[in-house]
């Protein structure tokens, strides 16, 4: 009899223990992530005014750099997900900390915009999709049985890219912008490359594979691309996911000028950014522990009911407190993202596939993401208010909230030993 996702959570949280080189493979992904990811977003705001003054460009074509990564990191991720699931992992993850390392070195080395524009998208984008976000979030998935979800919100704690821009601006205080780059190169290079090679592919006891017959599964016992797109239980849970996403991105690029538009000066609608950052680090860890006792799908069946209340609030532009607490709130719910996905996507089609899920799952979530940002500011430039655009993310989180209803039900993932069910 098969058992479905949220039923089995409890069983999933209790399963037998992890392999004793598990934590060490955390470590390994949480460097991997943060270096990569929090060096990359951690420095970009303050190397913008230096590039400008050494490439002579102006503010527009500087801040060109971290759209140019993040639509290359989302368009390659898909590809990257079916690499992993193929090739050596360790190799992976190798191949993207070089790419870092040699990105801001090239950022410290050019002075030619196209370069600059290379360095980014051409290096940096791959990196991040290779080293900062798919790989380790796999490795993680295929070590972690007891406790996955809160593993992957451990290794996702956003340490580098908290500390990354406290560095860079003291850094230039003393330093040029080329010393900066060489540094933050040179620590990928004498930290991550040395990483990446202690990390193992797969656990001694391997992994559960998608729940169905053998002959509909790949040799590795994952589902291929087309199987997870073919799948509504997968479209759900990406989605109720995405609406945490793009609520997080559209925060994180526009609640300043929202705050203004509210009433608030520019310092404390800055401060209500920060908070939504510091909190998230809280959130990543506390949904990490619910979704491996809640399972993935009921989990973001929680996280999209309480953030449709909570933007529904915003409509009614309660005072700096009140709001403080409620974006707060957003930013906990919102950094719940990724470990409730990665619960749900190796809960629901097995460890094997994860890979190639979350790698859809990001370019799935591209467009969301930047309708997001575009679609906000265009309503607040016909309307004078953001007010369209907060219904619209409510709405979007109720709808995320059935979602992951429906995500929730179904088989669950068991080991390659056992035999799977038609």
């Amino acid at each position: 009899m098969a058992l479905d996702a949220d039923n089995a959570g409890g069983m999933l949280a209790d399963a037998s223990p992890n392999h004793p080189l598990a934590k060490r493979m955390g470590v390994i992904a949480g460097l991997s992530h943060n270096f990569v990811i929090g060096t990359i977003m951690g420095a970009f705001s303050i190397m913008l005014a230096p590039a400008e003054q050494r490439l002579g460009i102006s503010a527009e074509a500087a801040a060109a750099g971290i759209p140019l990564v993040l639509v290359g990191s989302s368009i390659l991720a898909p590809f990257v997900g079916v690499l992993i699931a193929k090739v050596s992992l360790r190799l992976i993850m190798l191949i993207g900390a070089l790419l870092a390392a040699c990105g801001f070195a090239l950022l410290g080395l050019t002075h030619s915009y196209v370069l600059y524009l290379v360095a980014y998208g051409l290096l940096l984008g791959p990196a991040m999709s290779l080293a900062g976000s798919i790989a380790p979030a796999t490795l993680v998935t295929r070590w972690f049985g007891r406790n996955r979800g809160l593993a992957l919100g451990l290794v996702h704690l956003p340490v580098v890219i908290a500390i990354t821009p406290w560095l860079a601006e003291r850094g230039l205080r003393v330093f040029d912008a080329q010393t900066i780059y060489f540094a933050i190169a040179a620590a990928i290079a004498l930290v991550l490359v040395p990483a990446s090679l202690f990390a193992i592919d797969h656990p001694p006891g391997g992994e559960t594979v998608a729940p169905v017959a053998a002959g509909k599964r790949t040799s590795d016992g994952s589902l291929s691309v087309g199987q997870l797109l073919g799948r509504p239980r997968f479209w759900a849970m990406c989605l109720a996911a995405i609406a945490s996403m793009a609520s997080s991105v559209m925060l994180g690029s526009l609640l300043v000028p929202m705050g203004q538009s509210w009433g608030f000066t520019r310092a404390e609608s800055a401060l209500l950014q920060s908070l939504m950052s510091l909190v998230g680090i809280a959130g990543s860890i506390l949904f990490g522990w619910i979704a491996d006792r809640l399972g993935g799908g009921r989990s973001l069946a929680l996280i999209g009911f309480d953030c449709a209340l909570l933007w529904g609030l915003l409509l009614l532009h309660p005072p700096f407190a009140v709001t403080a607490i409620v974006i707060g709130l957003i930013g906990l719910h919102g950094a719940g993202a990724i470990p409730t996905l990665g619960r749900g996507l190796s809960d629901a089609f097995g460890q094997a596939s994860y890979s190639r899920g979350f790698g859809l799952n990001t370019l799935i979530g591209l467009p969301f993401i930047a309708f997001s940002v575009i679609g906000s500011a265009k309503v607040f430039t016909a309307s004078g208010s953001y007010d369209g655009a907060i219904m619209a993310m409510a709405g979007f989180f109720a709808v995320a909230m059935v979602l992951g209803l429906y995500a929730a039900g179904g088989r669950i993932a068991r080991p390659a030993v056992e035999v799977a069910p038609a």
